[in-house]
């Protein structure tokens, strides 16, 4: 999905250039789509393109179309901008001049006919374009409420193959005939005030689309104080995942308030009053048209004082933002800035726990302090100061390229990613300034109460917010964030980053993206990086058929660079075509139909030459048939509800589809037939089950028996339970987790019967893991594992050198093994100690005895320190680590995603080594897909891997491409589709 939101994202950027206004004067209003876009930028170079544009008729006599408008639209870091227009003459010819070199979209319009476009790279010098309108197809729709009465004045947004829609409005008898329109099938959006937004996808040309829409849900809040008594005056917040910010309403004489107009989802509330607040209710389900009631309790609330300082200078920092929310993650944030002390006091928020993220202009941001439920009279954060990245950029001849952008990415020294920059960072600054000013009222309406309202759009990068916020605030709205871009020398300086391992990622729209070596950097000083060299590349240009041949519109392409960090999407025009200008040479492109743009069509790995240019023709295969499942119990009755998850194990063929059964068990997997799959069911009350199929299989059956269950106790001691421990229960059919409770005790349901391994940790306790057998009793009794006792943990302290003695921030120490590669997002981090700005580590959860500890910093080296003593409850301390240069290969991945694995090699054998894997980051998507330590590596993409490099360059590619590893486990051989992430190692 995230490789879905991402192409939607850069396509939506295309479809914001549109601006929809009504025609006056006519009595149905279509809505004109006017395509506009910003001017090129002023320092963009290399402006010699020239396109003959040709408009012909796309019936039999092929005639010249005159005065047709043709525009051209220049992609420049994923915006458009208007790079030139002109009309046809009698010959149906239009000449396009000063293009700079990039992919273009050019657009023909006429009257009577339907728009065409075509994306084509522009390079120096003239080349012909032709395109082909054909005549204008109409669409009529009607649209009524749930009554049936026709409603008037409804926006519909009508897409057909055309990247760009075709607005209309509904006359007084609901109906609009929609002009200007491509072939169908359609996607139609319809809109009006009041009612939910519906979309109906795949419309046939040829009758009446009709639409119903149906009326918003409401909430009808009351407030009552502690002894029930309804509170006039009080404050209720609102908010859901669509409504931001919350908005706030107050409560009349009766202690109530109506919130109407809310689209179908889940929404949270709360109530406040002066000091008093009542606890958040989230998850408050709205349906269509639906009233539901909610009350609120008020009750004593709590206020949090913060104190920021400057770590090295122990001042306070003025002007600091400060975000307190309850739970540490909340639905009404409460913003604050600190006064010239660094003092701010927020709240008030319900009693528990809470935490406080603090940034500062300069400073390294401190994402999430964790405050008891008992908070201290103030809170101190001590923030660091950031660095610089300071470099420059040329080109391949080493001439200095000016106006590239710089991001920054990496690793902090607590392992959390990095990632910066200008347009991030203006973006946090906007969304907090927006938030500072509190939830914005709600609409009053009549006898209806209050409505939430038009939704704010998310300010700009760079917005400058002060005229909305209130006088007391006012001055503190940040000041615009300058951008990191590259000067007339080639030279950037990008600041504040947050210390760490970090690197330059470059863009410019005429150069390939690239990157620049790792460095390590230090608060409040520069880091040096080399010379970033900026490739010309090469360009791709193709077209997206049928297997007759025949244009597909509208497909969505999306080009990969295999090695690198390059990802780019598009659409193709009304003739099928798409083009990339400066991509590098190894690409994999990836092709999906408009009406399912989750599933891979089409797959391509292909080289392109640096400089030259690349052609290629996609073929579309027909859709495959779906394959039928039916689930059944153990005694064949129908299970209903089950989900049935199958992922393709065919190299070239992405597939991941989940369907449910309905009540006669049966479910269908799209376009799933004529695959070998890996099929996963789960069903409420039945053990999950994993059924691998072949491409031969024409109807999958499937059969559950019956979930059983695995329950015990989690002790400190003979008289002590532990509340909170965490449980991990690792089967064939995957991970499940659980908490103790109060009790120390665990449940974990629906678990498949068979062997399995437990895991236990706790804080203050050495783990525990235990081969455990989960009994088949049919579900009626749980496998009691009994009493389990955790010993008090043993504690190691020490430091971590390089071979020159100095202190290595950032390195990480584990027993027996640490993980080469990690989840960037900072996941899979249990058990693993990382070293502070002096080198310093402590190691908890420690077991008595004798242990082996490691320690290993990316570019830097591994250590191994044997004979360690390990005693419980105490720490023992003074422990050194020497890092020596790591014997296995350095260097992080040149590509975007990898697995988050550790390999190891196997003592030579008859065929030589082995790889294996060694450990599996907690939490990964290596450990979702189900690869586990001390399996064997028998192929990575259909191939055998010859070493720990090949294997890890197998593994490492784009992230939204999938990769299939086979691994043997005891004498079985498993494969695994794994979904590649961000790594770091």
């Amino acid at each position: 999905m995230s490789r879905v939101r991402t192409a939607l994202s850069i396509f939506l950027t295309v479809l914001c250039l549109i601006y929809v206004a009504s025609w006056p004067g006519a009595v149905v209003r279509p809505l004109v789509v006017e395509l506009t876009a910003a001017p090129l930028p002023e320092n963009l170079a290399e402006r010699d393109g020239v396109l003959d544009v040709i408009v012909k008729t796309a019936d039999g006599e092929k005639s010249p179309v005159p005065s047709a408008r043709v525009r051209a639209f220049a992609m420049i870091d994923g915006r458009a901008h208007a790079a030139g227009e002109a009309k046809t003459d009698e010959q149906g010819r239009a000449t396009l001049r000063e293009l700079p070199h990039t992919e273009h979209w050019i657009v023909a319009e006429a009257p009577g006919r339907a728009r065409a476009s075509q994306m084509v790279v522009v390079v120096s010098g003239a080349r012909r374009v032709d395109l082909e309108l054909g005549a204008a197809h109409t669409l009529e729709v009607a649209v009524k409420n749930e009554q049936g009465a026709a409603m008037a004045n409804v926006e519909l947004e009508i897409r057909g193959g055309d990247p760009f829609p075709v607005g209309a409005r509904t006359d007084e008898q609901g109906r609009a005939y929609v002009s200007r329109l491509g072939e169908g099938p359609y996607v139609v959006t319809a809109r009006a005030t009041g009612f939910e937004e519906v979309v109906q996808r795949r419309v046939p040309e040829g009758r009446v689309c009709t639409i119903t829409l149906s009326r918003q849900g409401a909430l009808m809040v009351a407030v009552v104080d502690e002894a029930g008594k309804r509170v006039q005056g009080a404050r209720v917040l609102v908010a859901s995942p669509s409504l931001w910010p919350a908005r706030v309403a107050e409560t009349t004489a009766e202690g109530t308030v109506r919130i109407g107009g809310l689209d179908t989802g889940s929404y949270s509330l709360r109530a406040v009053q002066g000091a008093r607040i009542s606890p958040i209710e989230v998850g408050v389900s709205v349906g269509k048209g639906d009233e539901h009631a909610v009350e609120l309790k008020l009750g004593p609330g709590v206020m949090i004082a913060a104190r920021v300082v400057d770590a090295l200078e122990d001042e306070g920092i003025p002007k600091a933002k400060v975000t307190l929310a309850e739970s540490g993650l909340s639905p009404f944030p409460i913003e604050g800035l600190t006064d010239k002390n660094g003092i701010v006091t927020l709240g008030p928020i319900a009693p528990g726990s809470s935490t406080l993220s603090v940034s500062a202009e300069g400073y390294v941001a401190k994402p999430a302090t964790r405050i008891e439920e008992v908070p201290p009279a103030e809170v101190k954060i001590a923030l660091v100061r950031g660095g610089g990245l300071v470099g420059r950029i040329v080109d391949a001849r080493g001439y200095p390229v000016d106006g590239a952008t710089i991001r920054v990415v990496g690793t902090d020294l607590e392992g959390l990613p990095i990632d910066e920059e200008p347009h991030r960072t203006s973006f946090r600054e906007a969304h907090f300034t927006a938030a500072l000013a509190g939830p914005r009222p709600l609409i009053p309406a009549g006898e209806l109460g209050v409505m939430p309202g038009p939704v704010p759009g998310i300010p700009r990068a760079g917005a400058n917010l002060a005229a909305t916020l209130p006088s007391a605030v006012r001055s503190f709205a940040p000041a615009e964030v300058e951008p990191w871009i590259s000067g007339r020398d080639g030279t950037f300086k990008a600041t504040p980053i947050p210390p760490g391992r970090v690197r330059a990622l470059v863009r410019h729209p005429q150069y390939v993206e690239a990157m620049s070596e790792v460095v390590t950097l230090v608060s409040d000083r520069d880091a040096q990086v080399a010379d970033i060299v900026l490739a010309r590349g090469g360009t791709l240009e193709g077209r997206v058929v049928d297997l007759r041949g025949k244009p597909v519109a509208g497909a969505h392409v999306t080009v990969l660079a295999t090695r690198g960090s390059l990802e780019r999407v598009t659409r193709t025009g009304t003739d099928g075509s798409f083009g990339f200008a400066s991509v590098p040479e190894a690409l994999t492109v990836l092709v999906s139909r408009d009406e399912d743009v989750t599933q891979v069509a089409a797959r391509a790995e292909i080289s392109v030459p640096d400089g030259g240019r690349k052609t290629m023709e996609i073929v579309l295969p027909e859709a495959r048939e779906s394959l039928a499942v039916r689930v059944t119990a153990d005694r064949g009755s129908p299970v209903g509800n089950a989900q049935v998850s199958a992922i393709s194990l065919d190299a070239g063929e992405g597939l991941r589809v989940t369907a449910f059964t309905d009540a006669r068990g049966e479910a269908v997997l799209t376009s799933a037939k004529g695959l070998a799959l890996r099929v996963e069911v789960h069903a409420p009350g039945r053990a999950p089950k994993i059924v691998t199929t072949t491409p031969e299989t024409t109807k999958l059956d499937v059969e559950l028996t019956t979930a059983e269950s695995v329950t015990g106790e989690v002790w400190a001691n003979r008289r002590e339970t532990i509340e909170g421990a965490e449980i991990t229960l690792q089967t064939e059919t995957g991970m499940r987790h659980a908490r103790t409770d109060k009790e120390g005790v665990f449940t974990i349901p629906e678990a498949p019967p068979g062997r399995a391994k437990l895991r236990i940790r706790a804080k203050g306790r050495a783990p525990l893991v235990r081969d455990v057998t989960i009994e088949e009793r049919g579900g009626r009794r749980a496998t009691d594992l009994g009493k389990m006792e955790l010993a008090e943990e043993g504690v190691v302290e020490g430091t971590v050198v390089d071979a020159r003695g100095e202190p290595v921030p950032g390195a990480r120490v584990s027993k027996d093994t640490v993980p080469t590669y990690l989840p960037a997002s900072g996941a899979g981090l249990a058990g693993i100690a990382v070293c502070d700005s002096k080198g310093h580590f402590r190691l908890g959860e420690l077991a008595e005895g004798g242990i082996v500890l490691e320690a290993y910093a990316p570019d830097v080296g591994r250590a191994h320190l044997t004979g360690i003593r390990v005693v419980a409850g105490r720490t023992t301390d003074r422990v050194k680590l020497s890092l020596s240069r790591d014997a296995s290969p350095t260097g992080e991945p040149l590509a975007t995603g990898g697995v988050a694995v550790t390999l190891g090699e196997t003592a030579a054998g008859l065929d030589g080594p082995e790889v294996v894997i060694v450990a599996v980051a907690d939490s990964s998507e290596a450990e979702r897909a189900g690869l586990a330590p001390n399996d064997l590596v028998v192929e990575v993409g259909g191939v055998h891997p010859t070493s720990i490099v090949d294997a890890r360059a197998r593994l490492s590619g784009p992230v939204h491409d999938d990769v299939l590893v086979k691994v043997r486990r005891g004498e079985r051989n498993l494969t695994f589709r794994v979904a590649r992430e961000a790594v770091r190692r």
